[in-house]
């Protein structure tokens, strides 16, 4: 009874205290004058998300970076799913963004990929790569060249682990460069995205993943093609000593069905060496399917 008896006068004097900040005084230059807070402009926190904001003012800055999916695989054990966001570190409107709008290209990012043996009783995650990356990106650059209207330029730092320990530990840093060039036809709505990506190692863990180069490569090309509310195909290329990888997507936004429903149809086919960490060496063959919110 006291207990719960506290707990009403905490919130009851939460509530009292909420109301008792709403602005009560206005002062002019002549004069402070008392007014009552405008009772004919509704506040629009019909849903915890409008009043959360309100202690959130960096939101903005935050938004998807690579895709976010979940996917089930033809074979259970093969499941996968990834979530993804990058944050930009500096006030695009603040003093120092106009004054030197470059500024604007610095991000942290951070990319979760897990893989889900669905087909275990106790449904246990094989393997998950943790990637968080520090990275700089340009605005759109003038090419003059005709048909490419977009080029943008990234290159960072990025850490991969998966986070275990003793044999099944597996980690390693890269330092990249990637260009993005992009075509997008107003018209009709069409895109074409190609991003080749280059890297180099940087203290990578060589007692236990000492020869990941050799499966992962040193290069990947990255081709994105379809319709902007329609389908867009992605594939996903890379070489390496030990041989080649593809992994292949297909999206189809549902909202086509239902303007109900907002995520995409996805499948996946992958061909891949070093997909996860821990199995570095053996190469992934599977079909996905799933759902995607963003592709």
């Amino acid at each position: 009874m006291r207990i719960t008896a506290f707990i009403f006068i905490l919130f009851y004097s939460a509530a009292v205290l909420a109301g008792s900040l709403e602005p009560a005084i206005v002062v002019s230059s002549d004069r402070a004058e008392a007014t009552a807070p405008d009772k004919t402009a509704p506040a629009d926190y019909e849903s915890l998300d409008s009043l959360f904001a309100l202690y959130q003012p960096y939101l903005g800055n935050i938004t998807a970076y690579k895709p976010m999916y979940f996917l089930v695989g033809a074979d259970p054990q093969n499941s996968k799913f990834q979530i993804s966001f990058k944050y930009r570190f500096l006030n695009p409107d603040g003093s120092l963004a106009k004054q030197h709008s470059w500024v604007k290209g610095f991000h942290f990012a951070y990319t979760q990929t897990s893989f889900w043996n669905l087909e275990s009783a106790s449904a246990p995650f094989e393997d998950t790569s943790y990637k968080p990356e520090f990275f700089f990106q340009t605005a759109n650059i003038e090419t003059g060249l005709s048909g490419i209207k977009k080029l943008f330029l990234q290159a960072g730092f990025q850490h991969e682990s998966n986070g275990r320990g003793a044999e099944y530990s597996r980690s390693t840093n890269l330092l990249y460069v990637k260009p993005i060039f992009i075509v997008f036809n107003e018209k009709n709505r069409f895109g074409l995205q190609v991003a080749p990506g280059i890297w180099t190692y940087v203290a990578n863990a060589e007692d236990t993943n000492p020869d990941l180069a050799d499966y992962r490569g040193y290069f990947d090309l990255e081709v994105k093609f379809g319709k902007m509310d329609n389908f867009v195909l992605s594939t996903l290329l890379r070489w390496a000593n030990k041989g080649g990888s593809i992994e292949m997507d297909l999206t189809y936004p549902l909202h086509e069905f239902s303007n109900n429903v907002q995520v995409y149809l996805q499948t996946q086919y992958v061909s891949s060496l070093a997909e996860s960490l821990l199995h570095y060496q053996d190469r992934t063959e599977a079909f996905r399917f799933g759902f995607a919110i963003v592709r």
